[in-house]
């Protein structure tokens, strides 16, 4: 039986510990702040990561309309309660389109991140949207030996083959299967100078069983170029339409990506000129505003894009990144400086499809890599012709007839020529843009040596787009053969750096469907040098 005496020291003891048990309570309970859901501020396209580095990446996402969109982020997948304390803001207004991007900064490497996303109030920060949640996982450091799983595709939404109802663009979730470290988007993301509601192209195509999601967006060759209005509307109409797809979310939410720019996403075999050059139309060729058209489109790029503008040069698209020891990845950048198309290919002309200043920091990076596999990811074929536009000139590397001038064939043979010279292995170039997929070998003493060069081209696609009938023949100026090829098929590519039971790690490259089938005589066993 307690005194009165001690029946104060408990009460005194119990109010300690009660106390105590509370506050504890409070400090130690993970982040949460108070969240009351605005129904009329959303989360419209999902969520995104990108430029995955060893420490940092990129988050992207949208909203529909102006407000703060914060970011929060933790190694646990416990999303809902235990999230550090760090929130990053930004705002997002309409000269974005209300996307917006935040930097994750001083991560730990080959770590497996988890965020969730959501959109404040401008004016009362406790009026949210729901959030969404998504993760990515960081490269290893230089010097670390580690397997490596990516996926690389393009091609979507052209030839009016859009997102067909009640399954969408259901090849996305084809590839989420394939659980990689990363996805390389090798361009034509959109397709602005189509439709999703013509069918002409589907019967042309035969594809009239296909019934698409229509949008009524114009294509961009049909507006006025010189109308800002009509251009930022119909830009966006377009990339909203494919990022809407539910797929592509689940997708991107789970996967971190690398951006690339084609050509459709501004026009048909673009350039920076003055003039739309390459058009069949005159009516196109004389057409007034195209440099406007052009900036428009590569705004989109960026605003849509999980990507981190060069500070220095913000329109800049080429870009390297490393994972570890066994891959040095660079994303190529194939209009925003080559040279007219229909320009002669003399060396008193120095025709070039990369620019002067993107080929030397390319070279200057494979000559200190020490990477195993040094890949070169390129929207366009560097041994599949493609010249059959307007005057026949060549809208790649390659050429289709050894007489043809209007080629960019000098610059590549020089590239492969400083390869073969300063003896870099283990070159592979993955490529899409011709809408089928095959695996190119060549074999060639480019600086006459005595030495035989070698190094292999990958393409794939489309995810979603018009097929090509059959294979076209390669380039007859370059010793190159085909290994693989196969038309008529949605696919991407699957690439895996593993270790063998020789030590070493080799690259492995499978082309997979739409079915999520292994294409027959697909896979390729490439043991380093």
């Amino acid at each position: 039986m307690l005194n009165n005496h001690n029946f104060t020291k408990f009460r005194s003891k119990l109010t300690i510990v009660i106390i105590t048990f509370f506050i504890s309570t409070i400090f130690l309970m993970p982040f949460k702040e108070s969240h009351s859901i605005d129904d009329s501020l959303k989360i419209t396209h999902g969520v995104a990561s990108g430029d995955v580095t060893k420490n940092s990446t990129i988050i992207w996402s949208k909203s529909n309309t102006q407000s703060i969109m914060n970011v929060s982020y933790n190694k646990s997948n416990d999303l809902l309660n235990n999230f550090s304390n760090i929130v990053l803001k930004t705002l997002v207004n309409s000269s974005t389109d209300f996307a917006g991007h935040v930097k994750l900064i001083n991560l730990k490497s080959n770590t497996t991140y988890y965020y969730k996303v959501w959109f404040a109030d401008l004016n009362n920060s406790s009026l949210k949207s729901d959030y969404k949640t998504g993760k990515f996982t960081t490269s290893p450091n230089e010097n670390e030996l580690t397997q490596i799983d990516f996926v690389i595709a393009g091609d979507l939404g052209g030839g009016t083959l859009c997102r067909q109802q009640e399954i969408g663009y259901s090849i996305f979730s084809i590839i989420k299967l394939t659980a990689p470290d990363f996805f390389i988007f090798n361009g034509d993301q959109i397709y602005a100078d189509g439709t999703c509601n013509d069918l002409t192209d589907l019967v042309k195509n035969n594809y009239t069983y296909w019934q698409n999601i229509e949008e009524n967006f114009k294509r961009v060759n049909d507006i006025d170029w010189n109308d800002q209005d009509e251009l930022n509307k119909t830009f966006l109409q377009h990339w909203e339409y494919n990022r809407y797809d539910s797929h592509i979310q689940n997708f991107l939410n789970d996967t971190s990506m690398y951006s690339q720019l084609d050509d459709h996403e501004v026009i048909d075999n673009y350039g920076n000129w003055s003039f739309y050059e390459v058009s069949k139309d005159p009516n196109e060729r004389n057409k007034s505003g195209y440099p406007n058209l052009v900036k428009t489109g590569v705004k989109y790029f960026f605003e849509f894009s999980p990507i981190e503008k060069n500070k220095e040069r913000p329109d800049q698209i080429y870009r390297m990144f490393q994972w570890g020891k066994n891959l040095d990845l660079f994303l190529l950048d194939t209009h925003s400086y080559r040279s007219i198309n229909t320009l002669q290919d003399t060396i008193q002309n120095n025709k070039t499809l990369y620019g002067t200043q993107q080929l030397d920091w390319l070279k200057n990076k494979l000559l200190s890599s020490n990477a195993t596999w040094k890949i070169i990811s390129n929207p366009i074929p560097i041994t599949i012709p493609d010249c059959i536009g307007y005057m026949q000139a060549c809208n790649n590397w390659a050429t289709n007839n050894a007489s043809n001038t209007l080629t960019f064939t000098n610059e590549r043979n020089q590239f492969l020529k400083f390869l073969d010279e300063r003896n870099i292995k283990n070159v592979i170039f993955l490529t899409t843009d011709v809408h089928y997929a095959s695996t190119v070998k060549v074999s060639q003493d480019f600086d006459r040596d005595g030495d035989i060069f070698t190094f292999y081209e990958m393409t794939n696609g489309p995810l979603s787009a018009y097929t090509s009938d059959k294979p076209y023949p390669l380039d007859p100026t370059i010793n190159a053969t085909y290994i693989y090829s196969e038309s008529a098929l949605f696919n991407f590519g699957h690439v895996k750096i593993e270790k063998e039971k020789d030590g070493k790690y080799h690259f492995i490259y499978d082309v997979i469907d739409s079915n999520n089938r292994i294409r027959p005589n697909s896979t390729i066993n490439l043991i380093p040098k």
